[in-house]
């Protein structure tokens, strides 16, 4: 095809030679015309497109218009920049939408082409849409041969797909060209290109949206945005759970339904909201509705009154000694300054227990600021506990950051997995602690900062500190109170009041009533060993809430499938300990006494129901009163 830089003429007539034999019938060979060719001339064929008519299609529809103008809006500063990063001269660079609207940027005046395959035949354009990848093209290979030529001279050049957050194709980038030498270069320009969009671009912008989300999810306030077409956009956490709609079907249809008969909600009004703002990408005014919580009085809920999405410690449920222990020194300790460190496994309540202790202190009106260490790359850490200034380093924003440390100032600071932070930010934590200064990465100058600090781990931070993996002088500063928190396996009588708990919760989530735990469920909550503790726990009730269905009594079955062999396995292990001990007392052997005591174990899980116990083990009825009559009439000896 090229050889040295220059264009083997022969092939092209081959090509050329391929594509009449083609259009008469004929059967084209698939070592001189590319597979995807060949299918996308086959398509055409199948579309009744003439291949030497001059038709020249424009977008007269004004709504793909705006389609495709949308799409430019919303990618208007990655495309803007291509022309500033790569050189395009000599190249006509082209977006096509994937229903086929095309247009071509830069300095071109050319209106909007409709280039889909059934209007516009094969172009690179339209096969790399199929194909969901770069291809390259020449003159011969266009299907419409005549119109490519009259419209547009000989054409030749590359194009490659773009792809959305979903990995979707949304459309194809091309660069063409009117020397088909330039075409080896452009299809490697444009691959480039479009993987800088899909690898690059699209991330940070899609960054940039969700790190908005959880800041509009931080708000106290209920926020939600509804289209001109009251449809809703986007809303926030706080407005679901203000009219009670998180864990539905059908969130924002019941949001649309309950903002338009707003009422009292448990004896808190709701204060209605809205402000006109315009989009400036699909040039639609959209509204934005705030639900913000007043008293029973009618004025504005205080930080305190707002702050209710906080644990406090009497939602901390278990009576265990070892839990009672850990409540009441956090207790002690809620309304002081000094630093807590609370230890403890995974899904045990580290940060619960911070936010009560909070929530108890004299700051419970001010921000509790939380950040997980272990969540964020270690690179980062930095600027997101003491922030900073803008354009310190590449990708920083504009305007700089506010750190969590400075975020927290006035309230509460929460550091989960503190082992994890890496050790040149434990050092300039150690200043803030030691100095209540902090400085922002870039910046010269100190700010002044008051916070309460609570961290958390699950590791044994001296044993870190040995291993030179943990600052030991931090260690100290931020554990003058340490809270150990049990786990779950350490304290199985607050097993069933857990459940019973997550329970309350789960019936109004899922907008359910009386539903109770059966005997057998219980037992096999009590004999699971629970690694994932008390949040293990609470999934455990979810999946059984799911599976319940329509039921009434949740039953082991509703139980994952890890839980219940887990507890068969514990009857199984009794009934043999069991079994070993009675074996001299009985005239029976050893398989006949275990066969016994299984049935007697199931019976008494199901409160006597034979039915029940029969389905459990596998038999039926009948066998059951046998083994039972067996047991009797071996007693009467």
């Amino acid at each position: 095809m090229i050889q040295s830089g220059k264009i083997n003429s022969q092939y092209f007539a081959k090509v050329g030679h391929e594509r009449n034999r083609f259009l008469e019938g004929k059967e084209v060979d698939t070592t001189v015309v590319p597979r995807e060719f060949i299918d996308s001339w086959q398509r055409c064929r199948a579309y009744g497109l003439a291949p030497y008519t001059l038709d020249y299609r424009d977008v007269d529809s004004a709504q793909k218009k705006e389609l495709f103008q949308t799409m430019v809006r919303k990618y208007e500063f990655f495309l803007k920049n291509v022309f500033n990063i790569f050189d395009l001269n000599g190249y006509i660079f082209k977006l096509q939408t994937k229903e086929g609207i095309s247009q071509f940027l830069g300095k071109s005046t050319l209106t909007f082409m409709d280039c889909s395959e059934e209007k516009g035949g094969t172009t690179s354009s339209c096969v790399c849409l199929h194909e969901d990848k770069p291809i390259i093209i020449f003159q011969p290979f266009y299907y419409r041969q005549a119109y490519i030529k009259h419209f547009f001279g000989e054409l030749h050049g590359a194009s490659a797909p773009i792809h959305n957050e979903q990995n979707k194709v949304i459309g194809a980038l091309s660069l063409l060209a009117h020397k088909p030498e330039l075409s080896v270069q452009a299809y490697h320009l444009i691959s480039q290109i479009a993987k800088l969009h899909d690898n690059l671009y699209l991330p940070i912008m899609l960054g940039y949206e969700n790190q908005i989300g959880q800041i509009i999810n931080c708000l106290p306030q209920g926020v939600a945005l509804i289209s001109e077409k009251n449809i809703i956009k986007f809303y926030n956490e706080k407005i679901a759970d203000l009219l009670e709609i998180n864990g539905r079907k059908h969130p924002e249809h019941d949001l649309k339904k309950r903002l338009s008969k707003l009422g009292k909600s448990k004896g808190v009004d709701l204060e209605q909201s809205s402000y006109e703002i315009k989009d400036d990408l699909t040039n639609q005014t959209l509204k934005l509705v705030q639900l913000v919580e007043k008293s029973e009085s009618g004025r504005p809920l205080s930080k305190i009154e707002r702050n209710n999405d906080l644990f406090t410690f009497q939602q901390i449920k278990g009576s265990s000694p070892s839990i009672q222990k850990a409540k009441d020194t956090a207790e002690k300790i809620a309304d002081t300054l000094v630093p807590v460190m609370i230890y403890g496994e995974s899904g045990t309540g580290k940060e619960m227990f911070a936010q009560a202790i909070h929530s108890a202190s004299n700051r419970a009106g001010s921000p509790f600021v939380a950040i997980n260490c272990g969540a964020i790359p270690g690179e980062l850490v930095e600027s997101e506990l003491f922030g900073y200034e803008g354009g310190s380093f590449t990708g920083a924003l504009k305007d700089g950051k506010i750190g969590k440390i400075e975020a927290a100032s006035g309230g509460t600071l929460f550091l989960d997995e503190i082992e994890s932070m890496p050790l040149k930010d434990q050092i300039k934590l150690l200043r803030v602690l030691s100095a209540g200064k902090v400085q922002k990465v870039g910046s010269t100058t100190e700010i002044s900062v008051d916070i309460r600090l609570i961290s958390a781990t699950k590791t044994d931070l001296l044993m870190q500190a040995d291993e030179g993996l943990f600052r030991e002088d931090l260690f100290y500063r931020i554990s003058t109170f340490v809270i150990n928190l049990p786990a779950l396996r350490e304290r199985r009588e607050d097993i069933l009041l857990l459940a019973e708990e997550f329970s309350r919760r789960l019936q109004k989530k899922y907008d359910k009533s009386s539903v109770s735990m059966d005997q057998g469920f219980i037992n096999a909550l009590t004999a699971y060993k629970w690694r994932g503790n008390v949040r293990e726990l609470e999934h455990a009730m979810e999946h059984a809430f799911i599976m319940l269905g329509r039921g009434a009594a949740l039953l082991p079955e509703h139980l994952s499938v890890k839980i219940q062999e887990a507890y068969q396995s514990r009857i199984t292990e009794e009934v043999i300990d069991e079994t070993l001990e009675e074996e001299n007392e009985h005239k029976f052997g050893l398989l006949a006494l275990a066969e016994q005591k299984m049935i007697e174990r199931v019976l008494d899980s199901v409160n006597g129901n034979i039915s029940a116990a029969a389905e459990r083990l596998g038999i039926n009825r009948r066998t059951i009163h046998r083994k039972l009559q067996r047991k009797e009439s071996s007693t009467t000896f």
